[in-house]
């Protein structure tokens, strides 16, 4: 009987990992993350009769939300179930809903609980996470890193504020996939990887299992799309040239303060370990 038990415990966790990855490539490809992505770096790979270039920052946010910010996640719990996942997969589905409300745009609101639907694997949530802010307020070194995480979501804040005035006044080189336009769900994005990070935070203070690695989609996004906003300041939803080399700077900084924190502090910190029987 316990066999049997074990047995059919194994075959539910290989599928839920595979459908992790499933679920996974179904935002990257079907949902058009990689498409958006290479529109940014290759327009004129694309068909002529459309002009691609004013909508390459759009995209490219569409692209990093859809390619990075949720694939990434979930491919890295199908490789190793881990407990930061869940929660980073719920807070950008928070800061894709949030836009879609302030936008408003009814279809980015149902698109924001699909993806809080793609962190709903069971054991996506095991072991359940019990974090508070007294790890966080009780060590200094972690002081600089909430500000950090403080200063992205202000920053974000502002720049959904002035996208969704954009989308409000009308953009018309504003792109549309699937019927949802690009500002609104760029606004989510930019509200969606300081809340990715401030979950990377709270999976380092406790310890959880491979929290090294949380930090990566959000400080990744903010690097590429930083980079690219610099680079292209004229273009629709370019926060322009200064403030996007900060953007990037913010993504290595926050990387950077994030990993060198949590292992100067590494002695003595209980951890949380990976799901057990996964």
């Amino acid at each position: 009987m316990a066999t049997t038990a074990g047995a059919e415990g194994a075959e539910r966790a290989l599928g839920s990992r595979l459908g992790a990855i499933a679920v996974a490539l179904w935002w990257a490809v079907l949902f058009f993350g990689v498409i958006d992505l290479m529109v940014g770096i290759f327009p004129s790979k694309f068909p002529d009769e459309y002009d691609w270039n004013p909508t390459r920052v759009v995209a490219t946010s569409w692209g990093l939300l859809y390619t990075v910010l949720l694939p990434v996640p979930l491919i890295a719990w199908a490789v190793r179930p881990t407990g930061w996942v869940g929660p980073q997969i719920a807070a950008v589905a928070t800061g894709v809903l949030l836009a879609g409300v302030a936008a408003p745009a009814p279809g980015q609101i149902f698109v924001a609980f699909l993806v809080a639907a793609s962190g709903a694997f069971p054991r996506m949530w095991l072991p359940r996470p019990r974090w508070s802010m007294r790890p966080l307020a009780a060590t200094p070194g972690f002081w600089p890193i909430g500000v950090l995480v403080a200063l992205g979501l202000v920053a974000g804040l502002a720049h959904a504020w002035d996208v969704l005035g954009t989308a409000r006044d009308g953009a018309p080189d504003d792109d549309d996939t699937w019927g949802l336009m690009h500002l609104p769900m760029q606004a989510g994005f930019a509200l969606a990887i300081p809340a990715a990070a401030a979950v990377a935070l709270l999976a380092m203070a406790h310890r959880v299992t491979g929290w090294w690695f949380a930090v990566v989609p959000p400080a990744a996004s903010a690097v590429w799309f930083g980079v690219f906003c610099a680079t292209h300041p004229d273009l629709l939803g370019s926060v322009g040239e200064t403030a996007g080399w900060g953007t990037a700077a913010w993504g290595v900084v926050t990387a950077a303060a994030m990993w060198a924190a949590g292992y100067l502090t590494r002695r003595g910190s209980p951890r949380t370990a990976a799901p057990s029987r996964l």
